[in-house]
């Protein structure tokens, strides 16, 4: 995590035709943890159309759910739920990531945080997760934390 101040990183580590075995790295300054998860080579662009325009309003709401939560698959979990923490738009992340060793969230090789973002930044993560090139390792996408 060496090139993570703090925020929501997504690199890719691994593919073939079938699959793309990325890394998603978080750290909100007290916490941080990383997840290696398995997804097809239309993830990051589902993944991108689900957060796009985010937040358009004061009670918008996402949810996302990648890799796999179910320790008897190989494979991490990662789960990012959206939302506004005001009335004038605020945002943050809540993020949980489970390790491929890890028994259930709250066990050891998980972490839960929560990272304030700002709009222009999650527009900016979008375009990047939409545009990153599925058979490049290395390549990634970046969600800064707000200051």
């Amino acid at each position: 995590m060496e090139d993570l101040n703090y925020g929501l990183k997504v690199e890719i580590i691994w593919f073939d035709q079938d699959v793309v075995e990325c890394q998603f790295s978080c750290s909100n300054g007290r916490f941080s943890g990383v997840a290696e998860i398995y997804t097809s080579h239309e993830g990051f662009s589902k993944m991108a159309e689900a957060i796009k325009g985010f937040p358009c309003g004061a009670s918008d709401v996402r949810d996302l759910e990648f890799g796999t939560f179910d320790p008897s698959h190989a494979g991490g979990g990662v789960r990012l739920h959206l939302y506004c923490t005001d009335s004038v738009g605020h945002s943050a992340i809540d993020v949980k990531l489970r390790r491929d060793a890890c028994k259930g969230l709250g066990m050891p090789e998980s972490v839960a945080l929560k990272l304030p973002v700002e709009a222009a930044a999650v527009d900016l993560f979008v375009t990047q997760l939409g545009s990153i090139d599925t058979e490049q390792i290395g390549a990634t996408a970046l969600l800064p934390m707000a200051s």
